[in-house]
């Protein structure tokens, strides 16, 4: 986990939920929106926060169970890793490029 990471999860663990644009504007994180919502989807993916609104897009977010385990100091973040995303159709291989076809 970053210094970011933590000050994520410290902020939705006061607030109720955030977005990247809230949270980049206070000045404890000094950190563009941009790098604060990739930090969103990465601790999303690792089940520490939640979109709001199901959906792939949402930028809205707050803390899960996980996350408040984590600041409790009761879950290692080392051994919560994010699930591998599957790879899109258009990012593999053709079959006979494995000699299968």
């Amino acid at each position: 986990m970053t210094y970011l990471d933590d000050r994520i999860l410290e902020h939705l663990h006061e607030e109720d939920w955030a977005s990247p644009a809230t949270m980049a504007a206070d000045v404890r994180f000094a950190a563009s929106q941009n790098r604060i919502s990739e930090r969103c989807h990465v601790l999303a993916d690792a089940d520490f926060i939640r979109p709001l609104i199901d959906s792939a897009d949402a930028d809205t977010f707050e803390i899960s169970r996980w996350g408040s385990l984590y600041l409790e100091g009761k879950v290692d973040a080392e051994l919560r890793r994010p699930r591998p995303a599957p790879r899109p159709p258009d990012a593999t291989r053709p079959d006979w490029w494995a000699r299968f076809g």
